[in-house]
């Protein structure tokens, strides 16, 4: 019997654990729940769309600079940070002085450099394909491909 491949179909939404600077789950102070985001996967629309603004910013710059592939580093943070607003629905768990909405919330987060350890493995952890996998099709089923991030 053959392997029927749309089996193996990864969610397109999935809540990932946000972890510390050392790497270990973040868990709420009083419940001991761990703290997730609910991010959009490198399968829907939304993370493409995402990645690839990233990447042509990078390029345009290069170009701009008359070639030199330095130049698109220069704002290599601040095109990450842009990327993760647009694939993170929101946080679970997490509040920040001053943020009142869930994009508030994850500008404010992605955008504090002393908090840049979130940052940097949702980076990672948001392009991985399989963390996606195990997303349960609740989660699956809350949002859609072309719903907003």
């Amino acid at each position: 019997m053959a392997l029927k491949i749309t089996n193996l179909r990864v969610a397109d939404i999935s809540d990932l654990p946000v972890k510390n600077a050392d790497g270990s789950p973040l868990r709420d102070p009083d419940t001991g729940a761990p703290i997730t985001a609910t991010v959009f996967g490198p399968g829907t629309k939304i993370w493409q769309a995402a990645n690839a603004t990233k990447q042509r910013k990078a390029v345009k710059r290069s170009r701009e600079a008359n070639g030199k592939f330095e130049a698109a580093l220069d704002f290599k943070e601040e095109d990450t940070i842009e990327f993760l607003c647009a694939v993170t629905k929101r946080f679970n768990g997490i509040e920040i002085d001053g943020a009142h909405t869930d994009q508030e919330t994850v500008r404010a987060v992605y955008s504090d450099p002393l908090l840049g350890f979130i940052r940097d493995h949702m980076d990672t952890d948001v392009s991985n394909w399989e963390n996606f996998m195990k997303a349960s099709q609740s989660l699956s089923n809350f949002g859609s491909d072309s719903s907003p991030g």
